[in-house]
């Protein structure tokens, strides 16, 4: 069983690795070369004979760590965020439910990231970049009066990129929205 495990790891370090070579050939083609990124900090889960269960609590303490970072900076600014329900949700002063979404860059350039349908009025996505880079995309209020997410086994989902064109939040029925047009700042979360 252990040797299938690392079988299976490995194959998955193989899948990534060929994707990356993959996106950055294309660059080379269009003229768009992309360097690789130097990488500064590289999260590792544990050595490859670590058990699926252990390799899971690790990435779930990693969401933690990315979601304690956050509150953190938050705090410096002046706005108070209270969890509310389970590790994921918060509440504002103003009384308004905050979801804060965790993942790291699975396949170069893209995250894919959930929170519970309902529970929630704003929204932040912390993508995770390999090199450890944290980028944020503030998701007020106004944007899920706007856009439709799809929805899956009682989580909404969110599926984001980063293209030419800057990063995008994929909606269903748009082209994907620009994460730079929907908030400067975070003032929405007082």
């Amino acid at each position: 069983m252990l040797a299938e495990s690392e079988k299976l790891e490995k194959i998955k370090n193989l899948i990534s690795r060929h994707s990356q070579i993959i996106s950055e050939l294309e660059g080379l083609r269009s003229g768009n070369p992309q360097m690789p990124q130097q990488k500064t900090r590289r999260i590792v889960t544990g050595p490859v004979d670590e058990s699926r269960s252990s390799q899971m609590l690790s990435s779930r303490e990693l969401g933690e760590k990315i979601r304690q970072e956050f509150l953190s900076k938050r705090q410096a600014e002046g706005i108070q965020l209270q969890l509310i329900k389970g590790k994921t949700i918060f509440r504002t002063r103003s009384g308004k439910r905050v979801g804060l979404a965790v993942a790291t860059e699975r396949q170069p350039n893209r995250w894919f990231l959930g929170l519970p349908d309902g529970g929630f009025d704003h929204a932040v996505l912390l993508c995770q970049r390999e090199n450890g880079e944290i980028i944020d995309i503030p998701l007020p209020e106004k944007f899920f009066e706007q856009y439709t997410m799809s929805q899956s086994k009682g989580q909404l989902k969110f599926n984001v990129v980063n293209r030419g064109s800057g990063l995008l939040v994929l909606v269903p029925g748009t082209d994907g929205i620009n994460a730079k047009s929907l908030a400067s700042d975070y003032s929405f979360l007082k």
